[in-house]
């Protein structure tokens, strides 16, 4: 008996492994025609900021793996992942924990393997957090399947519904596509009629400049996601495509406290990537030359193109409103255009080079009132991580 050291650590003849994981991410960005007429920018995100500071690693012991990870730079949610997993068969799966919740394959893939610097704006937007509960999963012919319930859809989050059941089935139907549902139901419970100063717990949009497109509506009942999707992946080329909707129901939350329309946020992404040094295009890329070899590393280029709107389900009469308590929401909505360039010079590291350019259905509530557009954002990111 011995340890055998590696990227991890592996005590020999016992069955047990251990492997730590975790990345560094440092983001700039560079801002735009957001100048309104006396030079002054609105409120947009950091022009520099450590984004995430994980750490953590996996455990495994014959059918069990055990796996934590954490963010002591992030202030609102230091604990990420932290679940722990017993394998019954390939099909079946039981994992407990707080962990992701099963909704849009790009939530669930992990910040140092997105194509794009920003998750797309439907995912970042739409999608829950993580949350502890209780899930099975399997692969069986082709088919992958997530079900869970969890405690809610988001644990730090201000927007946070109690219980909610979720679920996601994938299926290859060819070893080159994926085609995948998801969907997600919990309860929002708003705060009491009594409270000195209730949050509203609808949702936050802000576009990937850091504006915040969207203010948050109070919400209570029922809160409910949909989401479909599909990936074609073959050698060096990738697409995606993503659509994902949301409604919260808004009971007792008027002006005097009478029933609204329900709040309805939906929207859809579309991208595609190509790896011009020729890696496959798998969730970890791998340069087949790097520059400590006499290579170039991988270079990928990715465009993406993202819309989303929000509004109410209400017959669209009467005055149209931007408060928290409008009965006839004011419609909001926008689209993004993303180019992309990432290059890993070793496999550990990678610079993120991404251009955005940002439009506005109503000018009105645009980054500079009147003008819907175009804004752009010139986004880079340096990355580092544990192999």
């Amino acid at each position: 008996m011995g340890w055998e050291f590696g990227p991890g650590a592996r005590l020999a003849r016992s069955g047990f492994e251990f492997n730590l994981a975790g990345y560094i991410q440092g983001d700039f960005r560079s801002f735009h025609d957001y100048e309104n007429a006396q030079g002054e920018l609105p409120d947009l995100g950091a022009e520099s900021e450590l984004r995430r500071l994980r750490l953590g690693g996996d455990a495994k012991w014959k059918r069990l793996s055990v796996e934590f990870d954490f963010d002591p730079h992030d202030d609102q949610e230091h604990l990420k992942n932290l679940f722990a997993d017993l394998k019954i068969t390939r099909g079946l799966h039981v994992t407990v924990g707080n962990m992701k919740v099963p909704v849009s394959p790009e939530w669930l893939t992990s910040a140092a393997k997105t194509d794009f610097v920003e998750r797309n704006l439907v995912a970042d937007t739409l999608a829950p957090g993580r949350d502890w509960g209780v899930k099975i999963s399997g692969d069986v012919r082709h088919v992958a399947y997530q079900l869970g319930v969890f405690q809610g859809d988001g644990r730090v989050d201000q927007s946070r519904a109690d219980t909610t059941l979720a679920g996601r089935i994938e299926v290859s139907p060819i070893k080159t596509i994926d085609v995948g549902v998801s969907a997600s139901q919990g309860q929002v419970n708003a705060d009491p009629a009594t409270t000195e100063d209730p949050l509203a717990r609808g949702i936050s949009v802000h576009a990937p400049s850091g504006f915040r497109i969207y203010e948050r509506h109070f919400v209570d009942g029922t809160r409910r996601r949909l989401g479909a999707d599909a990936r074609f992946h073959y050698k060096s080329i990738g697409f995606k495509v993503e659509a994902l909707q949301m409604t919260s129901e808004r009971n007792g939350q008027g002006s005097v406290f009478d029933d609204l329309p329900r709040e309805v946020a939906r929207g859809w992404s579309l991208s595609s990537t190509w790896l011009v040094t020729g890696e496959r295009k798998v969730r970890t890329i791998k340069p087949g030359h790097p520059i400590h070899r006499g290579g170039i590393g991988a270079i990928e280029i990715g465009v993406r193109y993202d819309e989303l709107d929000v509004d109410d389900d209400g017959e669209g009469v009467g005055f149209e409103g931007a408060g928290s308590r409008a009965r006839n929401i004011r419609p909001v909505g926008g689209a993004t255009l993303t180019g992309g360039l990432s290059w890993w010079p070793i496999e550990i590291a990678r610079l993120y080079f991404n251009a955005v350019v940002e439009r506005y259905d109503d000018a009105l509530l645009a980054p500079v009132p009147g003008k819907k557009g175009n804004y752009v954002t010139l986004l880079a990111r340096v990355q580092l991580s544990i192999p």
